[in-house]
């Protein structure tokens, strides 16, 4: 377990405390007395003998930051003490996971086994009230008669985990101060001409991390690759460079950073306009507050961003026609943020309620990830963006509207790609504290203090 500091040892146990609580709650209205939450298993690619790198299950991480320890599991019996039980098999061909250890563990009951099937000697008699938690392959067979993933403690669970304690802020924030290193890294290695390849590289060894350990693949789009929204190349050769886009972030303790910056290679108009929608993402930052439904925050943005097209003389349309027609879409397709925690795209962020009531979606927005009123509690980004992509800039084109689009200047600024600014916020109980600028700002400070310190670089 990695506790960098002596603040997460003492927010964790209060975190376990209110994770029991809400567990006793799902249990007990679903009307059952146990429940396993698995860790999950390692898995081959088909017909191989080897696979991708095991990630732990979100539910089992939250209870305990192990993730290294496939076949693992936490069993929780309703009021009591939950039970630590770890897979640690005696293999000669892999270096087995050290099993925990700490102060924290005295919550625990831990038992350790050396094989999957002997889950079952600790598992409770009566298995019409136990629930089995996460992949389903991990169970004994034995076990498959026991309630596997019911949707009524999913959805239970799912509501509250948009709601972090104090030791997953810490998480969150601590993921983000690596990123915001790793970022800076990244931009300095872009300044020097490296190529994309390069650029990850540095930005996995200034943040300490595998990318096997990043939360998500890495977006490192040079160019117009910047306007392929998860663009997954890795450009090995170093080119002309006009711009970086880098979506890409660190884990800590198994919760998620998510960080997005826009760069130019030298001075430009592309420049100014990603100054512009920095101010844009920070205004839109600034509202964010307990009682604002997020899908009223997502139609703000459209407005802004019809704003900037109109003010670098892209269109020559007014904000209501931009908006209406859908134009605003073609230059900014996404969503503005979601919740963000154990997963990147972390759950809750479409329900009412503890009994999954789905939230309607805008007719306008149909597709829009995150739809819930904001709450203390609430981690979540807000990233927005604009492009020029070319499967949506031909659809403009070919409209009764396209002869009030500057063509000339689109095609003059589509060697950029696109530009996105992404933050993530903590929702406070007056507003909002925004753990990225808080992280770069600290940075900022730390390299006043320290001129001759700089980045991993390779």
């Amino acid at each position: 377990m990695m506790l960098p500091d002596q603040q997460l040892e003492t927010t964790y146990p209060e975190h376990l405390k209110t994770l029991q609580r809400r567990y006793d709650e799902a249990l007990e209205l679903a009307g059952f007395s146990s429940i396993a939450v698995g860790s999950g298993i390692g898995r081959n690619w088909f017909l191989d003998d080897h696979g991708p790198p095991y990630k732990a299950d979100p539910h089992f991480v939250q209870w305990v930051p192990l993730l290294q320890h496939p076949g693992s599991c936490v069993l929780y019996n309703r009021g009591r003490q939950p039970v630590l039980i770890v897979y640690q098999p005696d293999d000669y061909w892999h270096e087995s996971p050290p099993l925990p250890e700490g102060g924290w563990l005295d919550a625990f009951d831990l038992r350790v086994i050396a094989s999957p099937g002997a889950l079952m000697d600790h598992m409770p008699d009566h298995h019409d009230q136990l629930v089995l938690l996460g992949d389903t392959d991990q169970w004994p067979t034995m076990l498959q008669a026991a309630h596997q993933n019911p949707r009524d403690i999913l959805n239970y669970l799912h509501y509250y985990q948009a709601i972090k304690t104090e030791y997953e802020v810490h998480c969150i924030r601590a993921a983000t101060a690596r990123t915001v290193t790793a970022h800076r890294a990244a931009e300095q290695a872009f300044r020097t001409g490296a190529s994309e390849y390069e650029i990850l590289l540095c930005f996995l060894a200034a943040g300490k991390s595998t990318e096997s350990e990043l939360p998500y693949h890495a977006i490192i789009a040079t160019n117009e690759h910047a306007a392929t929204l998860h663009y997954q190349g890795r450009q090995r050769e170093s080119t002309q460079c006009h711009s970086l886009l880098i979506d890409a972030a660190c884990s800590w303790n198994g919760y998620a950073s998510d960080v997005t910056r826009s760069w130019t290679a030298k001075d430009s108009e592309f420049t100014a306009m990603i100054g512009d929608l920095d101010n844009v993402q920070q205004s839109i930052c600034a509202a964010v507050k307990p009682g604002l439904p997020f899908a009223d925050l997502h139609s703000q943005a459209h407005a802004m961003i019809a704003e900037l097209l109109q003010r670098w003389d892209l269109v020559t349309l007014d904000t209501a026609t931009l908006l209406d027609e859908k134009v605003t879409d073609v230059f900014f397709p996404h969503g503005l943020g979601h919740f963000l925690g154990l997963m990147v795209h972390d759950a809750g962020g479409s329900i009412s309620d503890i009994h999954g009531t789905a939230i309607a979606k805008p007719d306008r927005y149909p597709n829009l990830r995150l739809t819930r009123t904001l709450e203390a509690g609430n981690v979540l980004t807000i990233e927005p963006g604009v492009y020029f992509i070319d499967t949506l800039l031909s659809g403009l084109r070919q409209s009764s509207l396209s002869d009030r689009v500057n063509w000339k200047k689109i095609e003059r600024l589509k060697k950029f790609g696109g530009i996105r600014i992404e933050d993530n916020l903590l929702v406070s109980p007056s507003g909002s504290e925004n753990l990225t600028r808080h992280a770069f700002d600290t940075g900022d400070r730390e390299q006043a203090r320290s001129p001759e310190a700089s980045s991993p670089r390779l």
